[in-house]
């Protein structure tokens, strides 16, 4: 524990003289976070960031001072996360939010927020305003993104032309998946992927007859992994020609265990170093999760990171820390590198933020996640280009992960 605790602390900028078991005396650094706990589309991003944050504590804090981290449920709700953001906003002594994920309350909070200069790091972006708000810059690349980066693979490494594009029609996500998919295909001077959105009420195999009749060689589906479990077992079947491949929210051992054998051969998109693999950029990430129980998943990668970021701004400010020096600090910040992701962060002064655009894809195989493509797929107007047989990609433009 203590050799973990002295990685921590030299990732994070701390200074060891500090004994690992003292409590620091001065008032805490309060950090706030809005995000499903309980009701559908809940996720582990708190708890991942919450274990980072005490084990910071546990090797002396951030100026001899103990992050307080506080958690608000929204229970999927807006207007129970509107009075959780508010709760948050009108409270003082919170420094920034971070680690948090829910499917709307970016939505919700976002005006508050920068109106407040109250910056969230979000360790799960989802609705469209996490990524169109001066206060919020999530450390994932998120649905939208995604999905471009999706057709990329289909069209530039698995080589299909006709591509489909399948999304449930959730709350506020409908047009900017429509968005996205415009804008890719206009940058690509590609034929316009085929689109279906379907209300979840709707009989999946309806949706399915409909999708096949555009003899897709390739689909995208745009949806969580509650969805995307149903949409495996029903769409592999009926449509064994096409290629199927998901976003980052697939890539769980519970789709794998849910799935079984009806899913191997699909595809998902890893927006961080794959969880799954064995490299040594996972180290100390996963000894923090397995230390505290928290489920192995991209979420969980984006909960730690959104907490580490933090912690590093927090430990270079020069003078107190506050809402007014954190947020200060963040719009002046130099990015942030770290191995688990392919673009170094930054949050920055703009009026929105998109840090992290890139992903790596993956295959089920035999009941397991393998690294597919050993490239990052990265948002970009230009063709992916696959290396040769026998040949690594550039360095340059390349991470190859150790655990395949």
């Amino acid at each position: 524990m203590l050799a973990f605790l002295q990685r921590v602390a030299l990732s994070t900028g701390l200074s060891l003289s500090v004994s690992v078991t003292a409590a620091p005396q001065a008032d805490p650094i309060r950090v706030g976070s809005v995000s499903t706990l309980t009701g559908p589309g809940s996720t582990v991003a708190w708890r991942a960031a919450k274990a980072y944050f005490d084990a910071v504590n546990a090797a002396g804090g951030v100026k001899g001072r103990r992050i307080e981290y506080e958690v608000l449920d929204d229970r999927a709700d807006p207007q129970t996360a509107r009075q959780a953001g508010m709760r948050l906003v009108n409270d003082p002594g919170v420094v920034a939010l971070a680690g948090g994920s829910s499917v709307m309350e970016c939505a919700v909070n976002h005006a508050n927020y920068a109106q407040a200069g109250l910056m969230s790091i979000p360790g799960g972006g989802v609705d469209r305003f996490c990524f169109e708000s001066p206060a919020i810059a999530p450390v994932n690349a998120g649905p939208y993104v995604s999905t471009a980066n999706a057709l990329t693979f289909a069209r530039d490494v698995l080589k299909h032309e006709r591509l489909c594009v399948v999304a449930p029609a959730l709350p506020g996500m409908v047009e900017p998946f429509r968005e996205a998919v415009e804008r890719w295909s206009a940058a690509r001077k590609a034929k316009p992927p085929a689109m279906d959105i379907y209300e979840l009420a709707e009989p999946l195999d309806k949706v399915i007859r409909r999708v096949s009749l555009h003899g897709c060689h390739a689909v995208v589906y745009a949806g969580p992994d509650g969805p995307a479990i149903d949409w495996i077992k029903t769409a592999r079947p009926a449509m064994p020609d096409a290629d199927q491949v998901f976003l980052t929210s697939a890539y769980t051992n519970g789709v794998l265990r849910a799935v079984g054998s009806a899913g191997d051969g699909i595809f998902v998109l890893a927006e961080f170093e794959p969880w799954s693999g064995s490299s040594l950029q996972l180290l100390d990430w996963r000894r923090l999760m397995l230390n505290n129980n928290v489920e192995a998943s991209s979420l969980s990668q984006g909960g730690y990171l959104a907490a580490q970021v933090l912690v590093k701004v927090m430990r270079g400010i020069d003078g107190p820390i506050n809402r007014a020096s954190v947020t200060k600090a963040l719009q002046n910040m130099q990015p942030i590198a770290n191995p688990l992701v392919d673009e170094p962060f930054v949050f920055g002064p703009g009026r929105q933020h998109q840090p992290h655009r890139s992903a790596i894809p993956m295959r089920l195989s035999e009941g397991r996640w393998r690294v597919f493509h050993p490239q990052w797929i990265r948002l970009s107007t230009a063709p992916v280009t696959t290396p040769a047989a026998g040949k690594s990609p550039p360095a340059s433009s390349s991470h190859i992960p150790n655990g395949r």
